[in-house]
């Protein structure tokens, strides 16, 4: 039986994975943004409203994605203003939005420099960026060919883009340290058989964990209270946030 859109989104709500990254977001931005409510909070690809939980009680949230039952899911979750569009092309004007989250989107696109400037444009001078993205193409494996990504990232590539498309880094660190080794040893393991795996479906998250899941979750989540002012040197995914660059002004 076909899963409703409500249960999509309760799954990845529940889900270990999902929950520890939301305590990560909300404790990065509690520190760098001071935990203010702002005017508007673009969620770009929303994935159902996972991350509604965080980025709601900060402002008007407003889902993007082009998928309509990404947008349903959202609307499910709560009060939400949601888009259908692209995320390279969010239709806003120019220096609109105070807080922009791209968690875990960036890897999806083929131009990510275009859309990085595009988000440039639309975020306020004074606004932020919070964004995650896979990390090391060497943990390349089921997920990400499963998933559409075109790329993982390492640290000073994501720099690079980020302040390529005008924006100043603030923070920048990996995170899921916890869980690199053992996914680099199955992911490394497994790679022979790459094209099976695929073919079979199914996601490196739809195993259910009742118990060991929890243990999982109070260890990733654990990670915040040092990645929120802190660096880590290796992890499974990539945390950034940004603001943009003031402009240059032009000598009299």
């Amino acid at each position: 039986m076909k899963a409703t859109v409500h249960e999509v989104y309760r799954s990845e709500t529940d889900h270990w994975w999902f929950a520890a990254r939301r305590s990560i977001f909300a404790r990065v931005l509690d520190v760098w943004t001071k935990g203010k409510r702002v005017r508007r909070v673009l969620d770009l690809g929303p994935g159902f409203g996972v991350n509604a939980p965080v980025l709601a009680p900060r402002g008007h949230w407003i889902p993007l994605d082009v998928a309509a039952p990404s947008l349903n899911g959202c609307r499910a979750s709560g009060p939400a203003l949601p888009v259908r569009a692209d995320a390279t092309q969010p239709p806003f004007r120019s220096g609109s939005l105070d807080l922009i989250c791209a968690l875990d989107v960036l890897e999806h696109l083929d131009d990510d420099a275009g859309a990085l400037r595009a988000w440039r444009d639309a975020i306020a001078q004074d606004g932020t960026l919070l964004l995650s993205v896979p990390a090391f193409q060497v943990l390349w494996g089921r997920q990400d060919v499963l998933s559409e990504h075109r790329r993982r990232y390492r640290a000073p590539q994501l720099r690079a883009r980020l302040e390529a498309a005008g924006f100043t880094v603030r923070h920048l660190t990996y995170f899921n340290s916890v869980l690199f080794l053992p996914i680099l040893a199955v992911r490394l393991a497994m790679r022979p058989f790459l094209a099976r795996s695929v073919a079979a479906g199914g996601s490196d998250l739809s195993m259910p964990m009742p118990i060991v899941g929890g243990l999982l979750r109070a260890l990733l989540a654990a990670e915040r209270f040092w990645i929120a002012r802190h660096r880590l040197p290796f992890g499974v995914s990539l945390l950034a946030v940004a603001t943009p660059t003031p402009p240059t002004e032009t000598p009299r």
